[in-house]
């Protein structure tokens, strides 16, 4: 379960002086492949066979990583989807631009309009003449038109079922079912309301768009820019079902390493087991992608993009700041391109931000000044660290920033207020299950007093900073904050991250709106608003 660490922090004016460079516009030579593809995969640690874990067999993968170049450490802007991808898609950091919460922004009582100097990476290609689609999540903590980033597929943001598939909808209708259930439960133990029956999920009627598209929809002759997803660690209840369907054999509990911040219980095996298994159908998703391309005859005519959102959705991981949240795939494929050697591994440090710089100029454009993101082949790319940052996660308020760097890790905890492990949205839907729940099943050991201090730590008193060695300790259990003998390393990472959040006028510093909080309370019960903010009259 790799580590790693890095940054990207390229803007006006004091932007400059974190990177040490001003990202400049790159032209590509006449060899420019026409298309960039991003494929992104949900919720899904490097636990691949390229990545040095051999626990499943990734042939597609590996194979697409040997015809490209494969970053050994690229970390995700924010733990969780929405933020993350709201990085990705402006190439500059959410909380620079206020879209740092998760899946907010988008609601009539609650809108947020990006600056007028940001782009979006669909916009500028589209002004460049490409046609632009995403055939699946247009999961952007923003308001805006569909129509003005996407020219393909459904333009109707609102209509989330539109185009779906009769499979989907039965789908979706199961995932709403699973809720209520949850909420059932929560009600009965005395931790949910009645109001939760109006509210389900918490997601109905937002989650991100299925917008439709396809590359096999662009008019001949004219060049793309296309999002697809894939469900990666996501939808992994019957996991066992569908690998039997492709002829694979899920990955046995047996079989896997449990981290050293988790105990060794039967649940936490199972998830650990379970996302090993979704690795196996990303694997599979991914041949299908590659050959439907090559088929297509498109294949060298493309840049793809493959890399996951975030991390792991294992307690600790997905909506949290350490390494096992931030570490993701990428692998970058541009056939004909002299900078992407294939079979290439990068070691430095990276953002997975970076992409939207690195697609325009894999693409022959400019890369505004004003991005953050920077070219991944640009001669001078060197990153020393990694910025990343959680706030709200869903019903759950926080505000942690992180400095990832070679070797050492720092994490700062504002709401020392509040447990790190709050009871959030995954551990309440967890109760149509509790049994089989990892995360409610580490709760109640941590409150029988069966953790190890470092298994309990997300549980009890929490630590205004945390700092770890990745070399020595991969799985952040020992928190080196307070030894002496690394104070000089904390006091570096603190100015480093101190002039980031100046740079940025990190939007987390401010106190929330009225009308952010609200957004919220109309959307979950009352008695899973358990931050204090929500008390406010």
């Amino acid at each position: 379960m790799g580590q790693g660490v890095m940054f990207g922090v390229v803007l006006i004016g004091i932007g400059s002086v974190l990177t040490g460079q001003v990202v400049t516009a790159e032209h590509a030579p006449a060899s420019t492949p026409q298309n960039v593809l991003w494929i992104s995969i949900d919720d899904q640690s490097p636990w691949y066979g390229t990545y040095g874990d051999n626990t499943v067999a990734t042939p597609n993968i590996d194979q697409l990583a040997a015809e490209g170049v494969v970053f050994e450490r690229a970390y995700a802007p924010t733990p969780v989807c929405s933020p993350s991808r709201s990085a990705m898609i402006t190439g500059s950091y959410s909380i620079r631009l206020g879209t740092h919460d998760h899946r907010s922004g988008r609601v009539p009582s609650y809108q947020i309009e990006l600056p007028e100097w940001v782009q979006t990476l669909p916009e500028l290609f589209r002004a460049a003449g490409f046609e632009t689609y995403n055939s699946d999540k247009d999961d952007f903590n923003f308001s805006y038109e569909r129509s003005d980033l996407y020219s393909l597929g459904n333009p109707n943001p609102a209509s989330v079922m539109q185009g779906k598939t009769k499979e989907a909808m039965a789908l979706a209708t199961k995932r709403e079912t699973v809720a209520k259930k949850s909420v059932a439960v929560a009600v009965k133990e005395g931790i949910g309301d009645a109001r939760a029956e109006e509210t389900t999920s918490g997601q109905k009627g937002w989650k991100g768009v299925s917008g439709g598209g396809d590359w096999r929809d662009v008019p001949e002759g004219a060049s793309f820019f296309g999002q697809m997803s894939i469900a990666g660690g996501k939808r992994v209840r019957d996991i066992a079902s569908e690998l039997e369907v492709l002829g694979l054999a899920s990955v046995s509990p047996k079989a896997v390493r449990v981290p050293a911040q988790y105990p060794d219980i039967p649940q936490v095996r199972q998830h650990v087991a379970n996302h090993y298994s979704s690795i196996l159908r990303t694997d599979h998703e991914v041949g299908q992608v590659v050959a439907r391309l090559k088929a297509d005859g498109l294949w060298h005519q493309t840049v793809i993009f493959l890399y996951s959102d975030h991390g792991s959705d294992l307690p600790r991981s997905k909506e949290f700041c350490y390494a096992e949240g931030l570490h993701v795939p990428l692998i970058v494929v541009a056939p004909g391109r002299p900078e992407v050697v294939p079979g290439t591994r990068r070691s430095d440090l990276v953002n997975l931000m970076d992409i939207a710089a690195t697609s325009l100029a894999l693409a022959g454009l400019d890369v505004p000044d004003t991005m953050d993101a920077r070219n991944l082949f640009a001669p001078d790319y060197a990153r020393s660290v990694v910025f990343s940052s959680a706030d709200r996660m869903s019903n759950v308020l926080d505000r942690v920033r992180s400095v990832m760097g070679d070797r050492y890790h720092y994490i700062r905890n504002f709401y020392t207020d509040r447990p790190l492990m709050n009871w959030g949205h995954r551990e309440m839907i967890a109760l149509a299950d509790p049994e089989a729940s990892s995360f409610l099943m580490i709760r109640r050991l941590a409150e029988a007093g069966r953790l190890t201090p470092a298994q309990a730590a997300p549980y009890g008193a929490r630590a205004a900073e945390e700092l770890y060695d990745l070399m020595s300790d991969p799985d952040e259990v020992v928190n080196l904050a307070d030894d002496p003998a690394y104070r000089a390393i904390l006091e570096e990472k603190r100015e480093q991250l101190d002039v980031w959040v100046q740079a940025t006028d990190d939007k987390g510093q401010y106190p929330r709106s009225a009308a952010a909080l609200q957004e919220i309370t109309g959307r979950f019960p009352k008695a899973w608003l358990r931050s204090p903010e929500f008390s406010r009259e």
